[in-house]
């Protein structure tokens, strides 16, 4: 179907990319979000900042810069409540809820129009022997950003009125904000056990077993190469940690060493990035055997759910990482739910990067601490889940730079 040069009717159909980034407590995040088919005519709301995008052209980029109340509400001190523990739902766990964590509203007994299965998150800040203070605000309240859009692909209009609504926006807002701490205080993910795993085995019991096969989908992987991309030049010295027989890492890599540390031998030798490798098990010996500032960058694809001294690996690979070197941990929503620990599996996806922040914050050996978000893909057609699922795995990232 060929493409107009610019949108003349407001019953086009679009390929989007929205962009929001922000900072807070001197992190930066970046969420971006594809917005699949955007029915103009349906989907952009008057007032909504998409308006501006009504007759931009494809390959055209507009930045908004927005003020706190101006997407989602604004924060509210009123929204900020002391409940007794009485009025908190399926917390019967001692140390439950943890202060910073965030929780489903259906788990409040009492609020006027929020029934059990509400899933819109609150954040828990406070606890007591038999109160618990709770913060309704969204997670996202009261913080400036920049949105950053971009057409990719528009295509004609077919005159077309019926069918359902999407908010993109909405869609875009739901989930980042989570992954930062309250008000600097460190967000509690102990929990008794947190590092324990269904499958206490050995882990080389476990990976003996080949497993050649893609733990996301194409479009996630693409999107990773990318991301890595922008992270690692060609001659870069890089290790890639808990790896197996693909690296996800760009084709462009001329003249760089790539060394892959993992728990399967056959697997690492068909990874064809891979300039040199050992077999290490770092839940049990976290000690990389490199010289102080080897590498440019280190990598970790979808496994540091798997770590369960996870700081001693973040101290390691800043002892081998050049000063302002990068460590990038990536993950999706899928992973081995018998390896995974257990503290993985209970938190929102976009909890699970604060998690990782906490490490490198704990670690302390850090600065320049970042996250990005990639969802909103479209599955590839050829996969085999696109008859169940239509969007991409989606991705997840947390890097950091060694202090100089």
């Amino acid at each position: 179907m060929k493409n107009p040069t610019r949108c003349d009717t407001a019953y086009d159909m679009m390929d989007l990319s929205i962009d929001i980034a922000w900072e807070r407590h001197g992190i930066q995040h970046r969420e971006r979000y594809f917005a699949d088919h955007m029915n103009c005519w349906r989907d952009i709301f008057p007032g909504s900042v998409l308006e501006a995008m009504m007759t931009a052209a494809p390959g055209q980029t507009i930045v908004q810069s927005i003020a706190p109340g101006q997407i989602i509400p604004d924060y509210r001190q009123d929204k900020v409540l002391t409940l007794p523990r009485s009025r908190l739902n399926n917390f019967s766990s001692p140390g439950v809820p943890a202060p910073g964590r965030f929780y489903p509203q259906g788990m409040i007994s009492g609020l006027p129009g929020v029934f059990r299965d509400n899933l819109i998150p609150f954040r828990c800040i406070g606890v007591n022997q038999d109160r618990t203070t709770i913060d309704l605000n969204h997670p996202m309240a009261g913080i400036p950003m920049e949105v950053t859009m971009t057409v990719q692909t528009r295509y004609p209009g077919s005159g077309e009125r019926g069918g359902s609504c999407t908010d993109w926006m909405d869609l875009a807002l739901t989930g980042p904000g989570m992954q930062s701490r309250h008000e600097r205080v460190p967000t509690d993910f102990s929990r008794e056990h947190r590092f324990h795993r269904k499958d206490a085995r050995p882990d080389p019991v476990f990976y003996e077993t080949d497993r050649f096969v893609h733990h996301i989908d194409q479009t996630a992987r693409k999107n990773l190469s990318k991301l890595y991309a922008t992270l690692i030049r060609p001659g870069d010295a890089v290790l890639d940690l808990m790896a197996s027989w693909e690296s996800h890492l760009p084709e462009e890599l001329d003249g760089s060493m790539v060394h892959g540390i993992g728990l399967n031998g056959n697997e690492l030798e068909q990874n064809p990035k891979l300039t040199s490798h050992g077999v290490q098990d770092l839940n049990v010996d976290p000690i990389l055997l490199f010289d102080d500032h080897t590498f440019d960058t280190v990598v970790c694809s979808l496994s540091v759910e798997y770590l369960t001294d996870p700081v001693a690996i973040f101290n390691e690979v800043a002892r081998v990482l050049k000063p302002g070197g990068t460590f990038a941990l990536s993950f999706s929503n899928r992973w081995f739910p018998e390896k995974a620990v257990n503290v993985w599996a209970e938190l929102h996806e976009f909890e699970r990067m604060g998690l990782v922040l906490e490490y490198f914050l704990e670690s302390n050996r850090y600065a320049a601490l970042s996250t990005i978000s990639l969802r909103g893909f479209p599955r590839p057609e050829h996969d085999n889940y696109s008859s169940t699922l239509r969007l991409s795995d989606p991705l997840y990232a947390v890097m950091g730079k060694t202090r100089r």
